[in-house]
């Protein structure tokens, strides 16, 4: 079986690690071909191919409805905290050609590249499509998440409405029988049902996956030592590629932190990512962006606890890198957390204008009963194993890619 997958999601990103994993684990199966096509530079390794927006004759209708659309997302989207992308992207189907036709496409994160009016029926004609779903852009306009309620003017819910129209249009000329989405987590899964563009469609519930192998406990004293903690800190982390994103959460989490500081003057804040602003007062250490899935697992296993307070997320791949690393997670109540953050199983949940009161219980919890704490952490790393491996996750794509066959 030959499939290829498309991305155009920067790999310093979520979305593509996490689509890069499953053509990884594919790749390790020996009744199946799987190609990795980057329309966005990054990702490297066995069979994975660039293809690029070079400069070339495009057919001109096409052209102009291209840069319109870019001009409007350039005015009227720029500041707004949702990333909002073009539905007519530059991919052709000239870009193609070189890798002959598949038996299964798997789409990743392709917004910018993928041209839904043209490019996308062309491709369901060729082969069946498997859509992998990492953010919620394929179920609604522009926008990829829930924009901030001031942020949705009439001018840009217009253009919204109009992209929503288009793909619309697109998806009608697709049976049904030949797009698949598959929702990583339960609440993707319940959007993509319900979505104006997506409905009627099949979607399958495949969680993301990771080398369990490699993403393991290791001594949290090593990385305490190279940044010079000392080993009574209480240490919270949390990672983001971009930390002041809004969604992400980080402004909750240094509230919540200055309000048990009085209380637990031993927490320690370890981030990692980019753009990293001023914390004021409260502890913390900053070692930038970490790309290096090595000392991605050390970062986890020197967390006596990560926090992942995102207001709107999938299924971060930081929570099941934590979790493979035997570390207990504080998270928000919402998206996709709750289907990997079982209360006082493998960490805490809480309402989002409650996260003090969750890290002081999981605070509490680790001081009180350590017995039961170091349980957790045992069941952090089984459910891990049982649940994101990547066996598990290359077997449920075997059995949709065959039934959609």
């Amino acid at each position: 079986m030959k499939t290829i997958h498309v991305s155009s999601a920067p790999f310093n990103g979520g979305a593509a690690r996490a689509g890069h994993r499953i053509h990884q684990a594919l790749s390790n199966e020996s009744d199946v071909e799987s190609i990795w096509i980057n329309a966005e530079r990054g990702a490297f390794g066995h069979n994975v191919f660039e293809i690029r927006n070079t400069i070339t004759k495009k057919p001109l209708f096409q052209y102009i409805k291209y840069k319109w659309w870019a001009k409007i997302i350039d005015s009227q989207f720029q500041a707004t905290t949702a990333p909002a992308t073009n539905p007519i992207g530059w991919g052709r189907i000239d870009h193609f050609k070189p890798f002959g036709i598949p038996d299964i496409w798997n789409l990743q994160w392709v917004s910018k590249f993928l041209n839904w009016d043209i490019l996308l029926p062309w491709m369901a004609e060729q082969a069946p499509i498997v859509w992998t779903l990492h953010d919620l852009n394929p179920l609604r306009g522009i926008w990829h998440y829930e924009p901030q309620t001031e942020e949705r003017t009439p001018e840009r819910l217009k253009y919204e409405a109009e992209a929503i129209e288009i793909k619309r249009r697109a998806l009608a000329r697709i049976p049904k029988d030949r797009l698949a989405f598959v929702g990583p987590s339960r609440w993707i899964v319940e959007q993509c049902q319900k979505g104006p563009i997506t409905k009627g469609f099949r979607v399958d519930h495949i969680p993301y996956s990771l080398d369990i192998k490699f993403f393991s406990p290791r001594p949290n004293f090593h990385f305490k030592d190279v940044l010079g903690l000392p080993a009574n800190k209480i240490v919270l982390g949390f990672v983001a590629d971009r930390l002041e994103d809004p969604r992400k959460g980080i402004r909750e989490l240094l509230v919540a932190v200055k309000n048990l500081l009085p209380k637990h003057p031993d927490i320690h804040l370890l981030i990692a990512g980019s753009g990293l602003g001023n914390l004021g007062e409260v502890p913390h250490s900053a070692t930038g962006p970490l790309q290096n899935d090595l000392l991605l697992s050390h970062f986890y296993s020197a967390c006596d606890f990560f926090v992942c307070p995102s207001l709107q997320d999938n299924l971060p791949n930081t929570v099941l890198e934590a979790l493979a690393c035997g570390t207990p997670v504080v998270a928000f109540n919402t998206g996709g957390l709750p289907d990997m953050v079982v209360p006082e199983e493998s960490g805490f949940l809480a309402d989002t204008n409650e996260l003090d009161r969750a890290l002081c219980e999981a605070l509490d919890f680790r001081k009180n009963r350590k017995d039961k704490y170091e349980e957790m952490k045992v069941k952090c790393r089984d459910r891990a194993v049982k649940e994101y491996s990547q066996e598990v996750q290359t077997a449920k794509y075997k059995k949709l890619y065959a039934s959609m066959l």
